[in-house]
């Protein structure tokens, strides 16, 4: 009974599925008429509702991008590119359509370089993930106690075994903590887009608070969110060019 029960709710859950895709590519299709009869606030409405219903691709945020662009909300259409950035089918277009908006800015940010680390960080998080990071490190470690249990049964041995079980656990163990360090990071911190044309940062989470600097559209800062989490209605952000501050949460998308 439990057995029928449980493939009759998979079958339920495969139907649904594939319904709320046929739905949203219905949408999908609908919005991208209103695209092209340049209707691009309806258009935008119909892609957000695509959104809301969590089947989203590429091109949908890469038409979304260019419905942002025709609205003159340029702030919202370097949003929507840099997550079409992604999807590797719209990873050129994308990239394409990103340099123009930049060029659309009139105010740019100053960026800091990325040290070394923090882009080795970006590309495990970005690239292979924490998890198969963690894998790799467990795998390390899988391969370490094999080997002694083999010497326990007398079936393998040499002369450098032990340094080679202390390195291969250590590298492993190193590993593993890396992974660690990976999902914390992309917990705590996320970056993120001003899609208003002016931001005040503060020096604290307070109105009344001294202006440490200014934000505007376009600028890509990074939020800490453990620090955010301290004060209501605020956000702890750092600006491209390394200044640290205080925003009020609004006029901005996350990524």
């Amino acid at each position: 009974m439990r057995k029928t029960f449980g493939i009759l709710l998979l079958t339920l859950l495969s139907i649904s599925g594939a319904h709320a895709q046929e739905s949203a590519q219905l949408l999908f299709d609908q919005a991208n008429s209103l695209l092209e009869e340049n209707d691009y606030p309806e258009a935008m409405s119909m892609y957000r509702s695509i959104e809301q219903t969590g089947v989203v691709s590429g091109a949908l945020y890469l038409n979304m991008g260019i419905a942002s662009t025709q609205l003159d909300s340029m702030g919202l259409a370097k949003y929507y590119f840099m997550k079409s950035l992604n999807f590797q089918t719209t990873n050129a277009s994308a990239s394409e359509a990103l340099e123009y908006v930049e060029s659309q800015f009139s105010r740019q940010s100053a960026q800091l370089p990325k040290l070394p680390w923090d882009r080795a960080v970006d590309w495990l998080k970005n690239g292979p993930g924490s998890g198969i990071v963690f894998l790799i490190g467990f795998s390390f470690i899988t391969i370490a106690v094999s080997i002694v249990l083999l010497k326990w049964a007398a079936l393998f041995s040499f002369s450098k075994l032990p340094a080679v079980v202390t390195t291969l656990s250590s590298f492993g163990l190193l590993i593993i903590l890396l992974s660690f360090y990976v999902d914390y990071i992309d917990l705590r911190y996320s970056e993120a887009v001003i899609i208003t044309s002016e931001i005040q940062v503060k020096q604290s989470a307070n109105e009344a608070s001294d202006l440490v600097s200014l934000g505007y559209e376009g600028y890509a800062i990074t939020v800490d969110h453990t620090t955010s989490k301290t004060t209501d209605g605020w956000l702890y952000i750092r600006l491209g060019n390394g200044q640290f501050g205080w925003i009020e949460h609004q006029g901005i998308k996350i990524l």
